[in-house]
């Protein structure tokens, strides 16, 4: 199944290195062009696309108007969509999460940055397979050129996760509080990690955890009083693990995935996470 691309931009330049860049990772793609977010409109009113690229500052129509447009239709809601720009300010970066965006990539940016962000969209949409292992990102990256920026370290990415599989334990960044609420039962952690669509949790080891694919709700609290407690938040397990190789490990480590969280959680997680940084 051929995967399309809309590639929107006004810089011609701009076009040209991201087309460039995807046709070696994805040779069998289709990129479509606009210059702005109208003409971006008339392409995804005539066929669906699997990914949207987009610059934010356009004539005629900028990247966030057309974001929320793309969010506020039916059809088009769920499409993955990756603002690329230059503005890089806290409140660009709230509007952009209150909007709906997928994924932010600053410029400038690296070929190995923008491919990263297109493979993990791809992949979190079912149109590319998951890989055995995501490449550690051990560059180094610019400001707001990482979903770092809007997430902490990101677990897809082989970041603050990766001591799910590590068998080390981290000294963590703690950004926050939780409580998990599943069945009857109740569970305290410490958030470690932050992303618009997950969180990994570091938790004391109980007689009682909740299993993988398990629903549950979460309080989310911050480590500071700037951003507001989350109640209420639907969310599933996406992994368990002893954050030790050892059998009598203290410690487990929790990663859990939000479900269509409502657009004040949404905010509320958008200022959670950039003031965790």
């Amino acid at each position: 199944m051929k995967i399309r691309i809309l590639l929107c931009d006004d810089a011609s330049f701009i076009r040209d290195l991201i087309k460039r860049t995807i046709r070696k990772y994805l040779p069998q793609c289709e990129i479509m062009e606009a210059s702005d977010g109208r003409k971006a409109q008339s392409i995804l009113a005539r066929q669906p696309v699997d990914l949207i690229l987009s610059d934010w500052e356009m004539p005629g129509m900028s990247g966030e108007e057309l974001l929320q447009w793309v969010r506020a239709e039916e059809k088009l809601a769920s499409i993955p969509f990756i603002m690329i720009t230059s503005l890089g300010g806290k409140d660009n970066i709230m509007r952009a999460v209150q909007a709906g965006v997928s994924d932010y990539l600053g410029k400038p940016f690296t070929p190995e940055e923008l491919l990263q962000k297109v493979r993990k969209s791809l992949v979190r949409s079912g149109k590319l397979p998951k890989p055995n292992a995501e490449p550690s990102q051990s560059g180094k990256s610019g400001p707001f050129s990482s979903v770092e920026i809007l997430s902490g370290k990101d677990p897809l990415a082989g970041g603050s996760a990766a001591a799910l599989t590590s068998g080390k334990p981290e000294k963590p960044r703690i950004k926050g509080t939780s409580i998990i609420h599943w069945r009857d039962q109740e569970l305290r952690c410490m958030i470690k990690a932050i992303s618009i669509d997950e969180a990994l949790m570091v938790t004391k080891r109980a007689d009682v955890h909740p299993g993988v694919f398990e629903s549950l709700t979460l309080t989310l609290s911050p480590g500071n009083q700037a951003a507001g407690s989350i109640t209420g938040l639907k969310a599933y397990v996406h992994s368990c693990a002893a954050v030790e190789k050892r059998p009598d490990s203290e410690f487990v480590n929790l990663l859990v995935r939000f479900v269509d969280p409502d657009n004040e959680q949404r905010k509320l997680l958008g200022e959670l996470i950039v003031d965790g940084q």
